[in-house]
């Protein structure tokens, strides 16, 4: 038990660090596009993978930790609450794709891929949803003048918000098409065998 933990953390701890790195990465090159935050990254990929094989709650915490790594990196900042609605929240809010673990975890291929898009497209969904909210409450005065503060956020959260999404979740179907035995966590059901049977009506 202690050792499944332990391999538990590790691999947790792994993933969350990789999906910072690739978000790290991503980040050096959006600032052109997206000057007030956002990038078209793959972090989502191991963020799912944690998602998928522990459930949404790993997942959530795994977000909402590699959210607060993020501020250790130049977080644009200017208030308390728009920092939670765009970096731990955005992230965190990705693990609901743990929502579907199960379904991931034995249906067959064709199957699993139609619920990877689709668990991954519900974080996604709920990520933009944080970045929007964020964006009419805190950057309004950054719209154009006359542009509607809820049009002018969804037209700069969505473009990289989609993108990260289509890109993750074609790399995840790949990689659950091809690495299926190592990423599918498979629960062990507990062996009867006839001795054990004759001791229980014992």
């Amino acid at each position: 038990m202690q050792n499944s933990k332990t391999k538990k953390l590790v691999e947790m701890s792994i993933l969350v660090a990789l999906a910072f790195v690739l978000d790290y990465v991503a980040n050096i090159y959006s600032g052109w596009f997206w000057p007030f935050g956002g990038s078209i990254s793959i972090s989502l990929v191991p963020l799912a993978v944690i998602a998928f094989r522990y459930g949404w709650v790993a997942g959530f915490l795994s977000g909402f930790t590699m959210g607060l790594l993020q501020l250790l990196t130049g977080a644009y900042i200017m208030h308390p609450i728009q920092v939670l609605f765009d970096y731990p929240l955005p992230y965190a809010v990705l693990g609901f794709a743990g929502f579907f673990a199960s379904k991931v975890n034995v249906v067959e291929v064709g199957q699993r891929s139609l619920y990877i898009w689709l668990a991954t497209g519900i974080g996604s969904i709920a990520r933009l949803a944080c970045h929007i909210i964020s964006g009419v409450v805190f950057f309004a005065d950054y719209a154009p003048e006359g542009m509607n503060p809820v049009v002018y956020s969804v037209g700069y959260n969505t473009p990289f918000v989609l993108a990260s999404y289509i890109l993750s979740a074609i790399i995840l179907v790949v990689l659950y098409k091809r690495y299926a035995n190592q990423l599918v966590r498979i629960q062990k059901e507990k062996v009867v065998t006839p001795s054990s049977e004759t001791a229980a009506s014992v």
